[in-house]
């Protein structure tokens, strides 16, 4: 289990089970000492109310994605149904499919990639088409997660200031779902008209996936004392707006450009190398504490992040992995398909690793917190003992008041965190 990044106190009447999934961040601790130790300290539950409360909002909130999630894929499915043979997306002529001066047969076929294309259907590419639902569905969980740990922190621990400047400013985690359901839509409607437009349309949708990504990656570099809302609202208009949003328009108005496919075949990759290169650097740069802080962050997000995007990339084109044969009818063979969800997959643990790293001159430790829960208050002087786990972790088991709701005063157990 997870263990979050400053002083706090667990009870639970349950023992590991009911330790709160909120409190989930970056430092995992496997040992069984340890776990014996809990399990046999762990008699009290001053949570209860409060996960009852969370547990409530995070079943809301999966309500409201699973209702979502069936009106981005059903609707599509509908259409496909009832407008089939229309021509929907328009008709099969040159003058709607192809680009200027090339083959139909060349375009369609590099546009499809490799999946047999449904000239009469709503969705002419269906798998390529409904895989896009990753985005939106991944976008929408990253903003529930960042809803549930922030009220959290209102409730169960006020005096824990934000770690960094997802957790400071919500906007920046708003914004990075709605580039997530714009970047699915332009790739959704590619996938399925499969006109030349349609492709202009995903190439913009790229870079609304890649702009959070790049503005995530940049904070990370700010002081969290310079986040002010004029600096927020500077940043998401230059780096959340303007770049995407220049990008978008130079693919859609001038789409003939000689530079529009280099930039994007060419600094797409390069932006990803660049943004794998800025995460590795910020680690060291602690050595510089009066400008730049040392962070405890979960690195296996970010590898996870980086593993997925590389195998995203292969899966890409399927000719990489010599998969192309539209004639076979065979599913896994739509390997782009993938690429969507795997892209989405990195988006959403890079965002993670983001989201839920501390800095030591953010978050400083804190040695006996106090939680206050309606008329139930935990803290107090009480006997101590301390297990100590190396690497800076120690526990204190110690006894403790509590005073309920008639003013009686309780003695209970409890452990302490310290790391």
């Amino acid at each position: 289990f997870s263990l979050p990044q400053s002083g706090f106190l667990i009870k639970s009447g349950s023992g590991l089970t009911s330790i709160l999934p909120h409190l989930l961040t970056s430092k995992v601790i496997s040992c069984p000492l340890l776990t014996n130790h809990l399990t046999k300290a762990m008699c009290f539950d001053p949570f209860r109310k409060l996960k009852s409360y969370l547990r409530s909002h995070a079943r809301h909130h999966c309500q409201l994605i699973c209702a979502a999630m069936l009106v981005l894929v059903g609707a599509p499915l509908v259409l496909n149904y009832t407008l089939s043979g229309y021509d929907a997306w328009g008709a099969k002529t040159e003058e709607n499919i192809c680009p200027p001066d090339s083959g139909c047969s060349a375009f369609a076929q590099s546009e499809s990639y490799c999946e047999p294309i449904e000239w009469e259907k709503f969705l002419r590419t269906p798998y390529n088409a409904m895989s896009n639902a990753a985005f939106p569905l991944f976008g929408m969980l990253s903003l529930s997660t960042v809803s549930l740990h922030l009220r959290w922190m209102r409730n169960q621990a006020p005096a824990l200031r934000p770690a960094n400047h997802l957790q400071k400013c919500r906007a920046l985690n708003v914004l990075y779902a709605i580039h997530m359901f714009l970047g699915g839509a332009g790739s959704f409607v590619c996938h399925s008209a499969i006109t030349y437009f349609s492709a202009q349309l995903d190439r913009a949708g790229i870079w609304c996936l890649v702009a959070p990504v790049i503005g995530q990656t940049v904070l990370r570099f700010v002081p969290l004392s310079a986040g002010t809302p004029k600096f927020y609202a500077l940043y998401i208009f230059s780096v959340y707006v303007s770049f995407p949003l220049s990008l978008s328009l130079f693919h859609l108005l001038d789409p003939t450009n000689p530079l529009a496919t280099p930039i994007l075949y060419k600094g797409l990759p390069l932006t990803f190398l660049v943004i794998i290169f800025l995460t590795i650097i910020r680690h060291f740069l602690h050595c510089f504490p009066t400008v730049f802080s040392k962070l405890r962050s979960n690195y296996k997000n970010a590898l996870l992040a980086v593993m997925l995007t590389a195998v995203a990339f292969m899966c890409q084109k399927p000719s990489r992995l010599e998969a192309c044969d539209p004639k076979a009818h065979k599913v896994y063979k739509y390997t782009h398909q993938f690429w969507h969800f795997l892209i989405a997959l990195a988006s959403f643990f890079y965002h993670r690793f983001c989201f839920f790293e501390v800095g030591d001159d953010i978050q400083p430790r804190q040695r006996d917190t106090a939680f206050t829960m309606g008329r139930v208050s935990l803290g107090g002087e009480g006997k101590t003992k301390r297990l100590s786990l190396g690497g800076g972790v120690r526990f204190e088991e110690r006894s403790s008041l509590v005073v309920d709701d008639g003013g009686r005063e309780i003695s209970v157990k409890g452990v302490e965190v310290l790391l």
